[in-house]
């Protein structure tokens, strides 16, 4: 099969800024996308290259790359003690579990307080986001749990299948339930106040992290007094082509054509010739291939 170029592609019409922001689309899509593609569309090289890039993407750089003025409100973290499996009986089993708290906006001590979920990747900090922005107009905390299994919080250094057993979203919940009430006893002694008084709760997340924020107003009313789930998918899916379906419907059939040609040419350019595609995006000073994929993703 021939690889096109760009100019083979694109009509003359078609602007560089145009171009780009294509090939920014086809970038997300090859980094973002699940193992879900139209089955005309379909093909096990694009399907395990994007997780190969998803999953180095989860490592992303640390927030020391980062402007952390405007990324993020605070990267100092505490500790939690942790149970490992929240459903044995005789479970003993304890490991440290990392959480982050801002209190900048908090009308102390009864406003609210906004959890903020994270998903499957490590958490860095508190964001400086829209949340964050809510939380200065209603005087709420922030605080966020990093997910078991993933940066410091793993409760083992070896990975296999075996050690895996207990990260699973039910254990998630609970650990989120558990952080939940050690921090509304870390507020209620901070300021003094009775150990059976309660803040508002509010739960925040998107994606994965969006059906737990779901999930847990579902499983712990009493704990919470509303939640914010976006994008989530709470009713999951196996091998969900209907999304991308979707897409080449909304397009048309010329531009679905010229996106999977240029689909096969960005995956060509990124294999064989990396530096052509920081080049034409104007980070060709960019060192190392993983920030380089954060890049691309983060710019979409």
């Amino acid at each position: 099969m021939k690889l096109l170029s760009l100019h083979d592609i694109l009509p003359t019409s078609v602007s560089k800024q145009c171009m780009r922001r294509i090939i920014m689309l086809l970038l997300v899509m090859l980094m973002c996308a699940v193992d879900a593609s139209p089955h005309t569309l379909r093909h096990s090289y694009f399907q395990n290259r994007a997780a190969a890039l998803r999953q180095e993407a989860l490592a992303a750089v640390p927030p020391s790359s980062y402007n952390p003025e405007s990324v993020f409100l605070t990267t100092s973290h505490r500790w939690l003690t942790q149970t490992l499996d929240h459903f044995s009986p005789r479970e003993s089993v304890r490991f440290s579990q990392r959480f982050f708290e801002f209190l900048d906006y908090f009308e102390a001590p009864n406003g609210p307080i906004f959890l903020i979920i994270w998903g499957e990747s490590t958490c860095y900090g508190i964001l400086n986001d829209y949340i964050a922005v809510l939380a200065k107009r209603f005087g709420a905390a922030l605080v966020s749990l990093e997910h078991r299994y993933y940066g410091p919080s793993s409760p083992f250094q070896d990975l296999k299948t075996e050690n895996l057993k207990y990260l699973n979203s039910k254990q998630a919940l609970s650990d989120l339930a558990t952080f939940r009430n050690h921090y509304q006893a870390l507020i209620n002694k901070r300021y003094k106040r009775s150990s059976n008084v309660d803040n508002l709760w509010f739960t925040f997340g998107g994606s994965y992290a969006g059906a737990l924020s779901a999930w847990f107003w579902l499983k712990f009313p009493h704990l919470a007094q509303g939640s914010l789930a976006s994008s989530a998918p709470i009713h999951a899916i196996k091998d969900y082509y209907v999304y991308d379906e979707q897409v080449a419907k909304s397009v048309g059939p010329e531009c679905a054509n010229a996106l999977r040609e240029l689909k096969d040419l960005v995956a060509y350019h990124m294999k064989t010739d990396a530096k052509f595609m920081k080049t034409f995006f104007g980070a060709k000073l960019l060192c190392f291939i993983s920030p380089t994929k954060l890049y691309f993703s983060q710019l979409s």
